[in-house]
């Protein structure tokens, strides 16, 4: 079973290109304190627009707060809106709860809503700097497909 280190630093990378190394960071533009997560070339990003930071709330459910801001946390959009970064005030609630399907071949997993309807999805399967990272039902496509990278 996949852990991630609790309240360490972490990188997601998406299988669907894994040699070109592509992350899930936040996309520029924020607004009230609240953006969008995107799809990045590791290559472009600096260290903490693309690192996370997990916090288990048990044994199997975590959430991600974003290193470069610690009061901001991922967040889950309806079906097929994009994951979102949100402030403190709204990461009590199953918004921004994950969990971890291991898939094989390892290390890669899903990454899931709390009650898993939904999983991290890249929008169309298209790799382009600052694509959304959307939540869609799990559907086994390589756009679903996750590792990270301890830091």
């Amino acid at each position: 079973m996949t852990r991630l280190p609790h309240d360490g630093r972490v990188r997601f990378h998406a299988y669907l290109d894994p040699g070109n190394q592509w992350v899930i960071g936040r996309v520029l533009e924020m607004y009230n304190g609240i953006g969008q997560a995107g799809i990045f070339p590791l290559r472009g990003c600096n260290d903490n627009t693309s690192l996370w930071s997990p916090y288990y709330i048990n044994d199997t459910q975590f959430r991600l707060r974003w290193v470069e801001a610690p009061h901001l946390y991922l967040m889950w959009g309806a079906t097929g809106d994009s994951l979102g970064i949100t402030s403190e005030e709204y990461a009590h609630d199953n918004l921004t709860v994950f969990t971890i399907d291991d898939l094989d071949p390892s290390p890669w997993f899903a990454l899931n809503n709390f009650n898993k309807s939904r999983v991290a999805d890249i929008s169309e399967s298209m790799m382009a700097p600052g694509r959304y990272v959307i939540t869609f039902p799990w559907n086994g496509g390589d756009n679903q497909k996750w590792r990270f990278e301890a830091y």
